[in-house]
C-alpha cells in the first residue's frame, strides 16, 4: 500500500512538473514574444529586434500583416524578402505596407494570400510581387499534374496546429532566447515589424569571408542547378504550367477587385545572367518575358482601367555590372549586391521608387516598362548593356563558363 501511495505521489509530482515547465516555457513565449504576435511587454531594449522565423513564416506574417491593418504588400520571394523595404511604400497617402514575401516559396504562396486576404475582406489596394524567372521551367514532355479538384483545403493559416506550434514548442522557446541575445549583439537574421529581412548575417559573413567567397559559393550551387533545369515552359499536355496558372489566378483576382498590380522582374546580377547564358537559358528566358508580357497585355484588355503593369529590371547595366571584390578581399564591400542572386536593399529602394514613379529621385533611369510592343527594344537596350559589361567585367562571363562547364561534366 505505501509502495503505491509513493507512486502516485510520483507521478503527480512528475505531471505537475511537466505541466509547470510547459507553463513557464509558454509564459516565456508570451513575455518574449519572438514573433510579435502577443504586444504585452514593451520595455526598450527588452526585445526590439525580432529574430527571424525558420517556421510558420506565412501563417506569423500574415497574422501581423493584418493586425497593422496594412492594404500595400510587398509578395514574392527571397530576393524580395530580403530586398524590399516596405517602408518605401508608405510615402503614398494612406499606404501601409508590409512585406508578404517568403524565402524558398512561389507564386503558389503569393496566391494563397492574396485569396486569403481578399476572404477575409483585408482585399490590398497595391501589391508588388516579384516574379521568378526559375520557378517557372517544366519537362514539357512530362505529364502535366492534376489540378486540385473539390472543395480547397483551406489556408495555412487557419489551421489550429501552427499557433500550438508558436507557443507550445522547443522553436518558439528557442527563438525567444535568440531574440533576447540578438538585443545584445548577437548577429542573427532578423526580420523588422513590417516583414522586412535586412540580412544582417550576410554582413557578418563578408567581414569574416568576403564577398569574393559569397559570389562565388553561390554561382557554384546556381551552375549546378542551371544545367539541369527543363527547357520549356509548358507542359505539351496542358499547354500550361502550375505557376503560370498561379500567375493567371493572380491577376484575375487582381484585375476583379480592382488592385493595383506591378509584376516586377528581379535585377539578377550579371554573373547570374551570365549564367543563364551558359547554361543555356537565355532563350528561354527571353520566351518568359514574352509570356508574362502577353498576359499583362491581356489583362489590360480583360480590365481596362485596373493598373495591371509588368517592370523589367533585368540586364547589365552598371547595378547589374558591380563589380564582385578580388578573392582575399576582405575589406571592399559592394554597393547593390549580397551575391548574384540577391540584391540589398539600397537597390531595392531605387526599384520601389521607380515603381511609384518617384520624381524626388536622383538616380540613373532603371527599369522599364514591359509590354509585348516593346520585348525588341529591351532585347536590344540589354544586348548593349552587355557589351559594356563584357568589357567592364570580362572575368564575370569566362568564370560563368568555366563553373558552368564543371557542374555539367558527368558525376562520377
Amino acid at each position: 500500500m505505501d509502495e503505491s501511495r509513493g507512486f502516485s505521489r510520483f507521478l503527480a509530482w512528475m505531471t505537475g512538473s511537466v505541466a509547470l515547465g510547459c507553463l513557464l516555457a509558454a509564459a516565456c513565449v508570451v513575455v518574449v514574444d519572438p514573433y510579435r504576435l502577443y504586444q504585452l511587454v514593451r520595455i526598450p531594449g527588452f526585445s526590439d529586434l525580432r529574430p527571424a522565423p525558420e517556421h510558420n513564416q506565412e501563417e506569423i506574417k500574415l497574422t501581423l500583416a493584418r493586425k497593422a491593418g496594412a492594404n500595400v504588400y510587398v509578395m514574392g520571394n527571397s530576393r524580395a524578402e530580403w530586398g524590399f523595404d516596405p517602408a518605401a511604400l508608405a510615402r503614398a497617402p494612406g499606404a501601409v505596407p508590409y512585406n508578404l514575401a517568403i524565402s524558398g516559396s512561389g507564386i503558389a504562396t503569393s496566391r494563397s494570400e492574396f485569396a486569403y486576404l481578399h476572404s477575409r475582406g483585408a482585399t490590398p489596394r497595391r501589391i508588388v510581387m516579384g516574379v521568378e524567372f526559375l520557378d517557372f521551367p517544366v519537362d514539357g514532355a512530362a505529364a502535366a499534374p492534376a489540378a486540385a479538384v473539390g472543395k480547397p483545403a483551406g489556408y495555412p493559416i487557419e489551421r489550429f496546429k501552427w499557433r500550438f506550434d508558436s507557443l507550445f514548442s522547443l522553436t518558439a522557446l528557442s527563438d525567444s532566447v535568440t531574440t533576447l541575445r540578438v538585443q545584445r549583439g548577437l548577429e542573427a537574421p532578423l526580420v523588422t515589424a513590417n516583414g522586412f529581412n535586412p540580412m544582417l548575417e550576410y554582413a557578418k559573413y563578408a567581414r569574416d569571408e568576403g564577398y569574393y567567397a559569397i559570389f562565388r559559393q553561390r554561382a557554384e550551387d546556381y551552375a549546378a542547378s542551371f544545367v539541369r533545369k527543363p527547357r520549356q515552359l509548358a507542359y505539351a499536355d496542358s499547354g500550361s504550367s502550375p505557376a503560370r496558372e498561379d500567375l493567371r489566378a493572380m491577376i484575375a483576382l487582381a484585375g476583379k477587385e480592382r488592385v493595383a498590380l506591378q509584376l516586377v522582374i528581379y535585377p539578377y546580377h550579371a554573373q547570374m545572367l551570365a549564367l543563364f547564358e551558359q547554361a543555356g537559358l537565355w532563350p528561354l528566358f527571353e520566351s518568359w518575358k514574352r509570356m508574362l508580357a502577353e498576359e499583362v497585355a491581356q489583362a489590360q484588355r480583360d480590365y481596362p482601367g485596373v493598373a495591371i503593369e509588368l517592370w523589367d529590371f533585368s540586364g547589365f547595366a552598371p547595378y547589374q555590372c558591380e563589380p564582385i571584390p578580388a578573392k582575399g578581399d576582405r575589406r571592399t564591400g559592394t554597393r547593390w549586391y549580397w551575391e548574384a542572386g540577391h540584391f540589398k536593399k539600397a537597390l531595392g529602394d531605387l526599384i520601389l521608387a521607380r515603381l511609384q514613379d518617384d520624381a524626388g529621385s536622383t538616380a540613373p533611369a532603371f527599369g522599364e516598362r514591359l509590354t509585348p510592343a516593346s520585348l525588341e527594344d529591351n532585347r536590344q537596350r540589354i544586348a548593349r548593356e552587355r557589351a559594356v559589361c563584357a568589357a567592364a567585367a570580362p572575368s564575370v562571363f569566362t568564370d560563368a563558363s568555366l563553373l558552368v562547364a564543371r557542374a555539367a561534366r558527368p558525376r562520377s
